[in-house]
């Protein structure tokens, strides 16, 4: 219970993670944004960032930011430094808001945390959803392939990723609702993710889309492996890697040996990797199975790799 505990309480800190590089800020602002969904008072905007070219098509991402459902960093200056770049490679990128479930949410111990995380993540993946059904909706206006609609997301933003496939995967009532009879998601990147489910870790009637794991082997934020009482759990990217390894469906992951949360926000150090598995696994079609392990001895210690809940609640 405890380790639920350290998952639950601090997704968000992937702001703090940020570094940041000297860079035109003005040009990575997106090219548009538009408002997706109203809730009361709470308007939901996408941030689009558009590839400089005259394709008639394009392959398109759909990005969801990390925050611990508490915090919008959607538009942070990383992130939008990230869509612009991938948008220079040839992507339609959609930064994607969505509400968030535990902001305001206190805590009086284990158990009271299921509900609300669960609330949570299910209002995060019904938006992001909502997204995907407007893209391809929209798909020529914006020039995108509907074919070729790839999730990515960190921390907070990796959960919502992965749980909107495996939504899809078993044919939930929310998946049915938002996305049309056929759809499948081209790809997801998670840096640092991992699925909610109250019925273990099964895709019950279609194969996941190919998926690029990354994790830490010590984060104590999101689990690596896996968290589950009374048939409940959080099942992390060690965990969902071999249940793809077994059924043979198509993953890359990579293991970052004792590091910890700030594997959420390697963006750019493994840049050429997400690139790698874009271009092969999601535009190519490969379909590989492939697991790395890193480990940096001369690593600079982070003080996130031992943060506990105590440091926030």
């Amino acid at each position: 219970m405890k380790r639920i505990l350290i998952f639950l309480s601090a997704l968000c800190l992937s702001l703090s993670l940020f570094a940041q590089t000297p860079i035109d800020s003005t040009r990575c602002k997106p090219d548009e944004s538009i408002a997706f969904a109203q809730y009361d008072t709470l308007t939901l905007e996408m941030d689009l960032y558009f590839p400089n070219d005259d394709a008639e098509t394009h392959p398109c991402i759909i990005f969801s930011y990390g925050g611990g459902f508490i915090m919008n960093n959607q538009r942070h200056f990383e992130i939008q430094r990230l869509c612009r770049q991938l948008a220079d490679d040839g992507f339609v990128v959609v930064a994607s808001d969505y509400r968030l479930g535990l902001r305001g949410v206190k805590f009086k111990g284990p158990l009271s945390m299921i509900k609300p995380l669960e609330n949570a993540v299910q209002l995060a993946a019904e938006d992001v959803m909502k997204v995907t059904r407007y893209v391809l909706d929209y798909a020529p206006e914006l020039t995108v392939d509907p074919w070729k609609i790839i999730l990515m997301g960190s921390s907070a933003g990796a959960i919502t990723s992965l749980q909107c496939d495996f939504e899809r995967c078993n044919r939930t009532e929310l998946a049915q609702r938002y996305l049309p009879e056929g759809f499948r998601y081209a790809g997801v990147a998670a840096f640092a993710g991992a699925i909610f489910s109250r019925k273990g870790l099964e895709y019950k009637y279609d194969m996941p889309a190919p998926t690029f794991f990354l994790h830490g082997t010590a984060d104590k934020l999101v689990p690596y492996k896996k968290v589950s009482f009374f048939g409940t759990g959080f099942f992390g990217s060690d965990r969902i890697a071999r249940h793809f390894k077994e059924r043979h469906y198509a993953y890359k992951i990579m293991r970052f040996q004792d590091e910890g949360h700030r594997v959420a926000v390697r963006y750019f150090a493994n840049y050429d990797d997400l690139r790698w598995f874009l271009d092969k696994m999601v535009i190519e079609g490969l379909h590989l199975e492939i697991d790395e392990s890193y480990n940096d001895p001369f690593r600079q210690p982070s003080h996130w790799d031992d943060y506990s809940p105590n440091d926030l609640y």
